[in-house]
């Protein structure tokens, strides 16, 4: 995905060149729980690195059915600690399958909020992984509030997983206009759920679209995929695995496979910025 021309990215800015990263954040978003985000994440994560990507899954929305309680593990260690300063990546990292990395989700009743103090202290921790990896998966809490949006914003792709009901579609175009207007994000990619098949994906999308348009007149929306209903998803889940990994032939693992795969062919820019949990660069703010 081409960045627009007005959003700056690391290699324009001077006195940087050490500081490239082959790492893109890509961040999947909602906003409320209940869509898919999580389902979509952990798999997509897995797919990628089944395509022998080098992927990190980093799980930000901590709960019963987080994106590490998904894959069946349940580490002492977790994210809070690289936040609270007792414990680096490396420390807390899980081998997921298929030489995934996964950075687990702190306690079922955390927050799940990460403020600008923790993403200064993540920037600092995911730094010396910039040239390491290819893919920074972010599960990111299933809420608009602004500390979430801001972390949404500050990724290098960001996702926006959109649902044929109306409530979801109202909750993903509520996103949308607060990533465009309050955090001035001007391409966002979409990811429907839950649909029939992708013609239905495509026409949501292009209803979304319009709808959109008619108050984001800069805002590009780009269409990656559907991801169709399976009970598959379902039945991995309960068995405390990823529908790409227990049933790789499942309707859903498949489109989330060619998910995987359209993702690997854009041309996502290195958004700048060493405030956030996603800029992994040493960006130094004036003043």
């Amino acid at each position: 995905m081409t960045l627009a021309p007005s959003i700056p990215v690391l290699r324009d800015l001077p006195g940087t060149a050490h500081l490239q990263r082959s790492a893109r954040v890509i961040s999947i978003a909602c906003g409320r729980s209940g869509v898919g985000k999580t389902t979509i994440a952990a798999n997509l994560a897995l797919s990628l690195s089944k395509m022998h990507r080098r992927a990190m899954l980093v799980d930000c929305d901590p709960g019963p059915t987080d994106a590490t309680r998904q894959m069946g593990f349940n580490p002492k260690e977790s994210i809070d600690d690289v936040i609270g300063g007792r414990l680096t990546i490396d420390e807390i990292v899980v081998d997921g399958p298929e030489a995934l990395f996964v950075v687990p989700a702190g306690p079922v009743d955390a927050a799940g909020r990460v403020d600008l103090a923790a993403r200064l202290k993540l920037a600092d921790a995911f730094r010396p992984h910039r040239r390491s990896l290819d893919y920074v998966i972010v599960d990111t809490p299933g809420s608009a509030d602004p500390d979430t949006l801001d972390m949404v914003a500050s990724a290098d792709l960001p996702i926006v997983v959109l649902a044929p009901d109306a409530e979801r579609f109202m909750d993903a175009y509520g996103t949308v206009k607060l990533l465009a207007l309050d955090h001035g994000v001007r391409d966002i990619a979409i990811v429907t759920n839950r649909i029939a098949d992708e013609a239905m994906g495509r026409e949501l999308f292009r209803r979304f679209r319009e709808v959109t348009g008619r108050f984001l007149t800069d805002t590009t929306l780009s269409y990656l995929g559907g991801v169709p209903k399976d009970e598959r998803v379902l039945t991995a889940a309960a068995r405390r695995r990823l529908v790409v990994d227990q049933y790789p032939n499942a309707r859903a693992a498949q489109a989330i496979g060619h998910l995987a795969r359209t993702i690997d062919t854009l041309d996502i820019g290195a958004q700048a910025g060493g405030d956030c949990f996603f800029g992994m660069e040493a960006v130094l703010r004036a003043g």
